[in-house]
């Protein structure tokens, strides 16, 4: 018999309690649901919330959806995530989840996550304060109530995970009490960039879901993707990932949606992107 998200929210004794998951998105709401209901199968949450200003056409049982006013730029998600997310939440603590990450493996959650006001993967480009990444990370409503309190109204351009945990973090450590989780604790949380070395409960990036999604899902999501994702570095990243593990029909589909948004003559720039020698776009012609 076929499970639904909702009977995977009554949480059990195996599983931990005071836990939402979130996803708040204006610009792939559908991928977003499907983050949230892939989670949702592989752990148990007291609720499942999409926040965005319009419902997607298709939401799984169990799947609150939320409305809020709408998100138009990476600004106005940062400042949302700041300065509002904290009304939406009711439980002790939040597990956000973006389009391109989810749970991977429930039984890799440990209670003692929960100990900590802020879990993220490992960022790979620091020398210190390298936790981490908001795509997929776990938060205390006490870490967004206190953000909330001292973010600035324009993030500046930057991420609101950046803020949050190098920016504003010594404030929140010493006038909050806020506790980020050392790296030893993130890297069996999640990761992205920095590959782990065992299982981890979850993992965020759009070049690591070949890793996890077989190439139906795969290509239902690189279809619904917007043309400033297309576009951009870490999609060619999980098409050369695809390319270097054989999955050469995936990694024509890759080319197939790029070529809706980059001219075919100019394909060859835009696969330097990645490191690609000339003549990259006809060799993935001939695949």
């Amino acid at each position: 018999m076929s499970s639904s998200v909702q009977d995977f929210l009554q949480h059990d004794s195996d599983r931990p309690v005071g836990i939402t998951i979130c996803a708040v998105d204006d610009i792939t709401p559908r991928l977003a649901a499907d983050a949230l209901r892939r989670s949702c199968r592989k752990m148990r949450f007291d609720r499942a919330v999409l926040l965005s200003s319009s419902r997607p056409g298709s939401l799984a049982e169990g799947i609150e959806h939320i409305a809020i006013p709408p998100i138009t730029s990476h600004e106005n998600y940062s400042r949302f995530m700041l300065h509002d997310l904290h009304r939406h939440i009711d439980t002790p603590h939040v597990l956000i989840v973006q389009w391109d990450g989810f749970v991977l493996d429930g039984s890799a959650w440990d209670a003692s996550f929960t100990a900590y006001d802020y879990i993220g993967a490992v960022w790979g480009g620091h020398a210190q304060r390298r936790v981490g990444n908001g795509g997929f990370s776990l938060r205390s409503r006490k870490l967004l109530k206190a953000v909330a309190q001292i973010a600035p109204d324009q993030p500046a351009g930057r991420g609101e995970d950046d803020l949050i945990c190098r920016i504003l973090a010594p404030r929140l450590e010493s006038e909050f009490g806020i506790l980020f989780a050392p790296e030893a604790v993130a890297h069996r949380f999640a990761y992205e960039r920095v590959l782990p070395d065992a299982r981890t409960f979850g993992f965020h990036g759009l070049f690591n879901l070949w890793r996890h999604l077989g190439d139906d899902e795969l290509l239902q999501v690189i279809e619904d993707l917007p043309a400033s994702v297309v576009t951009g570095r870490d999609f060619l990243q999980c098409m050369a990932c695809c390319l270097g593990v054989k999955r050469f029909s995936m990694a024509r589909a890759f080319v197939q949606r790029l070529s809706a948004y980059v001219d075919k003559n100019r394909l060859d720039a835009h696969f330097r992107l990645i490191g690609a020698k000339p003549g990259f776009a006809e060799f993935l012609s001939k695949l």
